[in-house]
């Protein structure tokens, strides 16, 4: 759990930031080459996830331009007729299917397996990070309870980090929009990358749902104001 800093002279950037500081700090930590976005409303439902999404993510035909494998959300507590339309089948499953023939699904916010390298630029053009530390491919040396790997990822969440970088811009998830998912798949497929979409029989994750209009039309509020 990351908690980072704030402050009203620095833009915090909203769910984007708060990735891309975990971005950084899991890199610092571990510098997994594979991460997960997920919403926190939002469970693993099915253990073999992980491994559907490695048989993308590692096959030799696809890795060298494969950015991400998304799943779809899919939720539960539906009334029989789901009469609010809160399933979203349409954004959520029947355009990521349609895309899946082009460049591939668009990134959705939560369910969705990453190629670390997939935030440093095309792939055929890597951008550096303004630290060695931060560079994808690197391999962590020392343990996460040692004292300068605390110290740095510290560092890399302070809200005055990214100032005078390319996070949000270049690197990392992008910001300008209050739909920074949508905006950042969409970059990412501009820059030359491409994604999959991972549909299985068994839900992947699940998610709860509106059961009520006052919760349908406080949700969509929230959406719309970007919080």
């Amino acid at each position: 759990y990351v908690s980072r800093e704030k402050s009203k002279v620095s833009p915090h950037q909203f769910k984007a930031g708060a990735l891309n500081t975990l971005l950084r700090v899991s890199a610092v930590i571990t510098n997994s080459p594979v991460i997960l976005t997920q919403d926190c409303d939002m469970y693993s439902n099915d253990p073999a996830t992980l491994v559907r999404a490695l048989c993308y993510l590692t096959d030799p035909k696809l890795k060298s331009g494969l950015g991400y494998v998304q799943f779809p959300q899919r939720f539960q507590g539906i009334n029989k007729n789901d009469i609010y339309a809160c399933e979203y089948k349409r954004a959520f499953e029947f355009i990521c299917i349609g895309l899946d023939g082009l460049m591939g699904p668009n990134y959705v916010g939560t369910g969705c397996f990453f190629n670390r390298r997939v935030f440093f630029g095309p792939p055929s053009n890597f951008i550096l990070p303004e630290i060695d530390e931060l560079r994808p491919n690197r391999i962590t040396a020392k343990s996460i309870t040692d004292q300068d790997v605390l110290a740095l990822a510290h560092k890399v969440a302070g809200c005055v980090y990214e100032h005078n970088t390319n996070w949000g811009s270049k690197i990392g998830f992008r910001y300008g929009t209050l739909v920074e998912d949508y905006y950042t798949g969409y970059r990412l497929h501009c820059e030359g990358w491409r994604s999959v979409f991972c549909r299985p029989k068994r839900a992947a994750f699940y998610g709860d749902i509106p059961r009520s209009l006052i919760d349908v039309v406080n949700q969509q509020k929230r959406w719309c104001i970007g919080l």
